[in-house]
């Protein structure tokens, strides 16, 4: 029965993955406000909990490439040695929050995006870092236009005071459009955790994430909790020992991937502790997809892309212009960037060798 169950996981993910871009939006916005009906009133029923673990399953497999990075900061707490943030600290980035100014203009301008998707996660930092996360987290969400909302966090900063505005949070978006939050975690023990993070903070991240998810079960909510364990060269995942670990309490909406293998372009420096990923599309010669996604940075700055190697050091050829900038200016320079790719041949740096590609 578990294989049979496998085989049509596998079997739904590759629909999923294979329905063209509005499509897959529209799957998502709708299961999204299926699971808000089935999450109201939820008193752990075992039938309602399996219908809602589906919904969380086709609402991820269904989020598209057009999601709009919504980076309320770009400080971080750690120095992950997977992730450029370690060389941008040197490189004279201005490093901030966002203030009420740009976060207003930005609203306006996430205004003309149809049916959106926003991901409150970083090309670097942490979203938790900003004092007023949650605020600004609730006044993005409420335009009309706004169908789903996430964030990624290293859970370092999820301490009780913010996992009770997390809560909060959650009870007063009305429509469910934060239906899932990820986590990432490195391994499953302190060495592995200090190695990929370079910072010790791996049983304050264990202790966040329990008390979360007992939070969440002892106020009834259903968000789907996505926790990824980042691992070193040659480990392998005991996830049956990550349940043990993370949920004591058995909240009944957590979910646990794991991966060995990184993500890469050529300027990227590698490490010897970790694999990377193969560049299975060498030359690449359609521009990629993720040029479509648009990245609204703490600084008022807007770029294509949002992925963790999509901004380099020293480097915005990614950038399209600034919250200053209309509509027809910014769309104007993504065509220019594609345009120079697939017929002038000019990659930008970022793109160069970078194994996140998927072709347009």
């Amino acid at each position: 029965m578990g294989t049979l169950k496998h085989k049509i996981q596998i079997a739904v993910e590759k629909l999923c993955y294979s329905l063209p871009e509005r499509p897959t939006r529209q799957v998502s916005i709708a299961f999204t406000k299926i699971k808000k009906r089935l999450a109201t009133n939820f008193h752990g029923q075992s039938l309602k909990t399996k219908f809602i673990r589906s919904c969380d399953f086709i609402i991820v497999r269904t989020a598209g490439n057009r999601f709009i990075e919504f980076e309320l900061t770009n400080i971080c707490n750690a120095r992950c040695i997977f992730c450029p943030y370690p060389d941008m600290l040197k490189s004279g980035k201005k490093f901030m929050n966002m203030d009420t100014q740009i976060l207003s203009a930005s609203i306006d301008k996430l205004k003309l995006f149809p049916n959106t998707l926003i991901s409150f996660t970083p090309t670097t930092g942490d979203t938790l870092l900003h004092p007023e996360w949650d605020s600004y987290i609730q006044q993005t969400m409420a335009p009309e236009n706004v169908k789903q909302a996430t964030f990624y966090t290293n859970a370092i900063v999820l301490d009780h005071d913010n996992c009770d505005k997390l809560i909060a949070l959650i009870k007063n978006d009305t429509k469910g459009k934060l239906s899932q939050l990820f986590f990432s975690v490195g391994g499953l023990d302190r060495n592995t955790y200090k190695t990929l993070y370079q910072v010790d903070r791996f049983d304050i991240v264990i202790d966040n994430i329990r008390h979360l998810l007992s939070l969440l079960k002892a106020n009834k909510l259903c968000t789907g909790i996505h926790v990824h364990l980042k691992l070193l060269k040659d480990q392998s995942a005991d996830l049956e020992q990550a349940y043990r670990l993370l949920n004591p309490d058995n909240y009944p909406f957590l979910y646990i991937t794991h991966s060995a293998h990184y993500e890469s372009n050529d300027g990227y420096k590698r490490n010897a502790v970790i694999n990377y990923v193969g560049d299975v599309h060498p030359e690449k010669k359609r521009a990629c997809a993720y040029l479509n996604k648009t990245r609204f940075a703490a600084d008022g700055g807007i770029w294509a892309d949002g992925c963790v190697i999509s901004e380099m050091p020293g480097d915005k050829s990614l950038q399209l212009g600034t919250i200053e900038s209309s509509s027809k200016e910014l769309e104007a320079a993504r065509k220019a960037l594609i345009h120079q790719w697939e017929h002038d041949g000019d990659i930008p740096l970022p793109c160069r060798g970078c194994t996140i590609y998927k072709s347009r």
